[in-house]
């Protein structure tokens, strides 16, 4: 009778063994603090007929709809941040760069989209990138900035973990529908963005309608068109740089 039991006793010391040993190879979730800004992330208000830029982030809805307040307004209007520049030497059109910017109320949160060489005026739409047959500095490259980290780090230094970035042709897909005749621009976007030291979000149903200024910029002789690329790189920068510290500071 004995080894009739046996059996029954032994398979159930071994369940009840694997059932420990699985609970106890159960691994805590990751936490990425880096992305801890999304989970309480002001979302602006809007509607199909105003401007903003807006999409899924990792799960997130999140609408941007402004362009700044107070100290701010200075450097973040309209007629300079959101701009279709385009470069001429003499009667000739070298190069283009579209700025789109927008940031949520509260500022805690920095979205752009910067363009090169899209030619949006003479294009015709719908228009997107990538493409098989880009020329020469097309690309559209996405920024997208915790405003409020408490990192120190340089911007775009491998130990920043604030500014999440991306290009048309590594991850980013962005899509111009329509370009009205006082320069409303709409179109969609979509991908992933990542910072420096690893951290990404995924982007979905990404939109954005957007009023341009046209700004024609006169340049001198030489490379013109590394010249007007350089230049729109040093306003970028130097837009960036600025809102971010003033934010910095702001805090």
């Amino acid at each position: 009778m004995k080894k009739i039991y046996l059996i029954p006793v032994v398979v159930t010391i071994f369940f009840l063994s694997c059932k420990k040993d699985t609970t106890q190879g159960v691994q805590p979730k990751y936490i990425d603090s880096a992305l801890m800004f999304l989970e309480n992330a002001v979302s602006d208000s809007s509607n199909e007929n105003g401007f903003y830029i807006k999409g899924d982030f990792n799960g997130h809805k999140i609408c941007f709809t402004t362009t700044g307040t107070g100290a701010c307004n200075q450097f973040f209007v309209d007629t300079f941040m959101n701009a279709f520049f385009i470069y001429h030497n003499h009667d000739t059109v070298t190069s283009d760069n579209l700025y789109l910017l927008r940031q949520n109320s509260n500022q805690s949160i920095m979205i752009a989209l910067y363009c090169g060489q899209t030619h949006i005026k003479n294009r015709s739409l719908p228009y997107s990138q990538p493409h098989p047959n880009p020329e020469h500095c097309e690309f559209t490259e996405m920024q997208f900035i915790n405003m409020r980290s408490t990192n120190h780090a340089a911007q775009n230094s491998p130990k920043d973990n604030y500014t999440f970035w991306g290009l048309s042709y590594i991850g980013i897909n962005i899509t111009f529908t329509s370009l009205s005749p006082d320069y409303i621009i709409e179109g969609n976007f979509e991908g992933s963005v990542s910072t420096n030291t690893g951290s990404s979000i995924q982007v979905r149903n990404g939109k954005f309608r957007i009023k341009l200024v046209v700004d024609d910029v006169y340049i001198g002789s030489g490379n013109t068109t590394n010249n007007a690329l350089m230049s729109g790189r040093r306003i970028r920068e130097q837009m960036l740089d600025r809102t971010f510290q003033i934010n910095k500071t702001s805090n």
